[in-house]
């Protein structure tokens, strides 16, 4: 009988079972592990909360989020109060009820703020290249400020608990702070990558297929024009604080006028 190499020898009386089926089989689960997490502040040292370095937050983002804490507890004191004109209203009396607090005052305007009835610019939005012939254009003047590790995480910490407040979150855990300062890093990181990259490839090959690397670089991560900067300043950060501004105005004199004026008896 002609048998091949490797081929495992058959008894006759288990002439009918493949070589396969002689094997021991043990079967075992694999063992599959995950990918480690990447998380830039696990391999460092955590900062403190206060700021080392000087910073100067947006008045009109500051703003806006003082108006949504506004709103939000303006609605609190509609609620208490619309509860306990109901009560009144059912006769019911309930002698642990404490006086209503008193209305709190809208936040002031900024001084750097525009008045609301200000006219717009009359030149549009325009887009200028830099000068070839500026000193900063060609490098000189202050030396530029460098910023430590820590400084840096700091503001970036800092931002994304603005921008979450600014979104309309009330609070956030420290860990989700952590977790969107990371994915912060990460994205700037990404960011100055790919500017490095444009740069040293003009400067290879004399020119950009954009009118800049800057807006390359825009186009590369996903952002589109650099205009779209100016788009999202106008919606998102200018006509938001002006939503916010009219619905304060709604709360305060609109649709529950005659709670507040209710409100005004029930408070001290």
């Amino acid at each position: 009988m002609l048998r091949y190499w490797g081929e495992i020898p058959v008894p006759s009386n288990q002439a009918n079972r493949s070589s396969f089926d002689l094997l021991q089989r043990e079967f075992r689960t694999v063992e599959v592990q995950d990918p480690p997490l990447h998380q830039p502040s696990a391999n460092k040292p955590r900062p403190t909360t206060m700021l080392d370095v000087p910073s100067e937050p947006c008045s009109l983002t500051i703003h806006t989020i003082q108006l949504i804490q506004h709103n939000r507890r303006l609605r609190s004191l509609i609620a208490m109060a619309q509860a306990q004109n109901q009560q009144q209203a059912e006769g019911i009396k309930t002698e642990d009820n404490e006086p209503l607090p008193s209305r709190p005052a809208s936040p002031p305007l900024p001084d750097d703020l525009l008045p609301l009835d200000s006219k717009p610019p009359k030149m549009p939005f325009q887009l200028r290249h830099s000068d070839p012939e500026r000193d900063f254009y060609r490098g000189k003047g202050e030396p530029v400020t460098e910023l430590s590790w820590s400084s840096c995480r700091q503001l970036l910490y800092q931002s994304m608990a603005t921008i979450l407040a600014h979104t309309g979150f009330e609070c956030a855990n420290e860990s989700v702070l952590e977790t969107l300062t990371d994915i912060a890093h990460e994205y700037c990181l990404k960011f100055t990558k790919l500017l490095r990259f444009a740069v040293d490839r003009e400067a290879r090959l004399g020119h950009t297929p954009f009118p800049d690397v800057m807006e390359q670089v825009f186009h590369e991560v996903g952002i589109g024009s650099v205009l779209s900067l100016q788009k999202f300043w106008q919606h998102r950060i200018k006509d938001y604080h002006s939503y916010m501004l009219q619905v304060r105005g709604a709360v305060v004199n609109g649709q529950h006028q005659d709670v507040w004026l209710q409100y005004n008896c029930l408070s001290p």
